[in-house]
Protein backbone atom coordinates (compact mmCIF):
# COMPACT_ATOMS: atom_id res chain seq x y z
CA UNK A 1 0.00 0.00 0.00
CA UNK A 2 1.18 3.53 -1.06
CA UNK A 3 2.03 6.48 1.15
CA UNK A 4 -0.51 9.53 0.76
CA UNK A 5 1.60 12.36 -0.68
CA UNK A 6 0.75 14.47 2.27
CA UNK A 7 -0.02 13.64 5.88
CA UNK A 8 -1.31 16.38 8.07
CA UNK A 9 1.59 18.24 10.38
CA UNK A 10 4.28 16.99 7.41
CA UNK A 11 6.22 18.87 5.27
CA UNK A 12 5.28 18.36 1.15
CA UNK A 13 7.87 17.02 -0.48
CA UNK A 14 10.06 19.11 -3.16
CA UNK A 15 11.30 18.12 -6.14
CA UNK A 16 14.61 17.58 -6.43
CA UNK A 17 15.21 19.54 -9.68
CA UNK A 18 13.15 22.38 -9.22
CA UNK A 19 12.77 23.13 -4.99
CA UNK A 20 9.25 23.44 -5.93
CA UNK A 21 6.04 21.10 -4.73
CA UNK A 22 5.06 17.97 -7.13
CA UNK A 23 1.27 18.80 -7.82
CA UNK A 24 -0.70 17.14 -5.48
CA UNK A 25 1.50 17.51 -2.65
CA UNK A 26 -0.20 20.49 -1.38
CA UNK A 27 -3.93 21.61 -1.92
CA UNK A 28 -3.28 25.23 -2.20
CA UNK A 29 -0.35 26.42 -5.23
CA UNK A 30 2.45 28.00 -3.51
CA UNK A 31 3.06 30.24 -6.35
CA UNK A 32 1.12 32.28 -9.13
CA UNK A 33 2.13 32.89 -12.55
CA UNK A 34 0.89 35.23 -14.60
CA UNK A 35 1.05 33.85 -18.52
CA UNK A 36 0.41 36.30 -21.96
CA UNK A 37 0.73 33.78 -24.51
CA UNK A 38 -2.41 33.86 -27.14
CA UNK A 39 -0.88 30.68 -28.60
CA UNK A 40 -3.48 28.00 -27.01
CA UNK A 41 -1.63 24.87 -27.84
CA UNK A 42 1.74 26.46 -25.94
CA UNK A 43 -0.11 28.34 -23.36
CA UNK A 44 -1.70 24.87 -22.39
CA UNK A 45 1.49 22.86 -22.20
CA UNK A 46 3.14 25.77 -19.38
CA UNK A 47 0.29 26.20 -17.64
CA UNK A 48 0.05 21.88 -16.97
CA UNK A 49 3.91 22.13 -16.52
CA UNK A 50 3.92 24.48 -13.92
CA UNK A 51 0.54 23.30 -12.46
CA UNK A 52 2.35 20.14 -11.77
CA UNK A 53 5.36 21.82 -9.78
CA UNK A 54 2.35 23.59 -7.52
CA UNK A 55 2.32 27.15 -9.81
CA UNK A 56 -1.38 28.57 -10.31
CA UNK A 57 -1.21 29.85 -14.05
CA UNK A 58 -3.77 32.46 -14.71
CA UNK A 59 -3.17 32.52 -18.71
CA UNK A 60 -4.37 35.77 -20.26
CA UNK A 61 -4.46 36.42 -24.65
CA UNK A 62 -4.37 40.32 -25.01
CA UNK A 63 -2.63 43.02 -23.87
CA UNK A 64 -5.71 45.00 -22.08
CA UNK A 65 -6.50 41.57 -20.01
CA UNK A 66 -2.91 41.42 -18.97
CA UNK A 67 -2.92 44.91 -17.54
CA UNK A 68 -6.48 43.95 -15.84
CA UNK A 69 -5.29 40.91 -14.31
CA UNK A 70 -1.43 42.94 -13.16
CA UNK A 71 -3.51 45.50 -11.19
CA UNK A 72 -6.12 43.44 -9.66
CA UNK A 73 -4.29 40.52 -8.37
CA UNK A 74 -1.09 39.36 -7.04
CA UNK A 75 1.21 37.15 -8.44
CA UNK A 76 4.94 35.79 -8.31
CA UNK A 77 6.49 35.59 -11.99
CA UNK A 78 5.60 36.32 -15.61
CA UNK A 79 5.57 34.39 -18.37
CA UNK A 80 5.47 36.34 -21.93
CA UNK A 81 5.55 35.45 -25.39
CA UNK A 82 7.61 36.97 -27.55
CA UNK A 83 6.24 35.42 -30.54
CA UNK A 84 2.45 36.97 -29.63
CA UNK A 85 0.63 38.69 -32.80
CA UNK A 86 -1.09 41.54 -32.23
CA UNK A 87 -0.10 41.87 -28.89
CA UNK A 88 2.06 44.51 -27.46
CA UNK A 89 4.67 42.32 -25.44
CA UNK A 90 7.21 44.58 -24.71
CA UNK A 91 4.64 46.90 -22.64
CA UNK A 92 3.58 43.94 -20.82
CA UNK A 93 6.91 43.23 -19.46
CA UNK A 94 7.49 46.62 -18.61
CA UNK A 95 4.27 46.71 -16.55
CA UNK A 96 5.34 43.08 -14.69
CA UNK A 97 9.01 44.76 -13.74
CA UNK A 98 7.18 48.16 -12.48
CA UNK A 99 4.80 45.29 -10.21
CA UNK A 100 8.29 43.95 -9.28
CA UNK A 101 7.56 40.67 -10.91
CA UNK A 102 10.39 38.38 -12.42
CA UNK A 103 9.43 38.02 -16.19
CA UNK A 104 10.79 35.52 -18.43
CA UNK A 105 10.41 36.21 -22.26
CA UNK A 106 10.55 33.06 -24.17
CA UNK A 107 10.34 32.87 -28.01
CA UNK A 108 12.18 31.71 -31.21
CA UNK A 109 15.87 30.88 -30.91
CA UNK A 110 16.64 32.48 -34.19
CA UNK A 111 15.27 35.91 -33.60
CA UNK A 112 17.79 37.41 -31.83
CA UNK A 113 16.13 40.87 -32.56
CA UNK A 114 13.40 40.13 -30.64
CA UNK A 115 15.82 38.63 -27.80
CA UNK A 116 17.59 41.83 -27.26
CA UNK A 117 14.56 43.92 -27.15
CA UNK A 118 13.14 41.50 -24.55
CA UNK A 119 16.22 42.28 -22.56
CA UNK A 120 15.67 46.02 -23.63
CA UNK A 121 12.04 45.69 -22.26
CA UNK A 122 12.99 44.70 -18.43
CA UNK A 123 12.75 40.64 -18.74
CA UNK A 124 14.71 38.74 -16.50
CA UNK A 125 15.32 36.16 -18.37
CA UNK A 126 15.18 35.80 -22.39
CA UNK A 127 15.42 31.68 -23.19
CA UNK A 128 13.99 29.90 -26.56
CA UNK A 129 11.27 28.14 -26.46
CA UNK A 130 12.77 24.37 -27.18
CA UNK A 131 14.84 25.65 -23.50
CA UNK A 132 11.65 26.50 -21.94
CA UNK A 133 9.78 23.35 -22.60
CA UNK A 134 12.75 21.24 -21.69
CA UNK A 135 13.84 22.69 -18.40
CA UNK A 136 10.82 24.59 -17.28
CA UNK A 137 10.71 23.55 -13.98
CA UNK A 138 14.25 24.50 -13.10
CA UNK A 139 14.04 27.45 -14.76
CA UNK A 140 10.89 28.61 -12.69
CA UNK A 141 12.40 27.37 -9.71
CA UNK A 142 16.26 29.53 -10.41
CA UNK A 143 14.14 32.73 -11.63
CA UNK A 144 11.88 32.74 -8.57
CA UNK A 145 15.11 31.87 -6.24
CA UNK A 146 16.98 34.85 -7.76
CA UNK A 147 13.89 37.34 -7.05
CA UNK A 148 14.06 36.21 -3.09
CA UNK A 149 17.35 36.32 -3.21
CA UNK A 150 17.49 40.35 -4.79
CA UNK A 151 13.71 41.20 -2.52
CA UNK A 152 15.73 39.90 1.06
CA UNK A 153 18.61 42.76 -0.39
CA UNK A 154 16.43 45.22 -0.60
CA UNK A 155 14.69 44.61 2.06
CA UNK A 156 18.07 44.20 4.62
CA UNK A 157 19.41 47.74 2.35
CA UNK A 158 15.93 49.06 3.22
CA UNK A 159 16.42 47.98 6.98
CA UNK A 160 19.87 49.50 7.19
CA UNK A 161 18.90 52.76 5.69
CA UNK A 162 16.06 53.36 7.94
CA UNK A 163 18.12 52.22 11.09
CA UNK A 164 20.95 54.74 10.05
CA UNK A 165 18.30 57.56 8.99
CA UNK A 166 16.69 57.05 12.61
CA UNK A 167 20.13 56.97 14.46
CA UNK A 168 21.26 60.46 16.28
CA UNK A 169 23.69 62.64 14.72
CA UNK A 170 27.25 61.14 14.89
CA UNK A 171 26.07 57.42 14.88
CA UNK A 172 25.26 54.97 12.32
CA UNK A 173 27.27 56.78 9.72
Amino acid sequence: MSEPDSEPGREPERDASSGLTPHGASDTPERRALLLDPDLFFAVKVGATLKHIGVATTTVRTSDEWTRRLAAERFDLALVNTAARGVDWEQAIGAARESALPVIAYGSHVDTEMMARARAAGATRVIANSKLAADLPAIIAQTLQRAARASNLASAESASSAARDDAPPGEGS
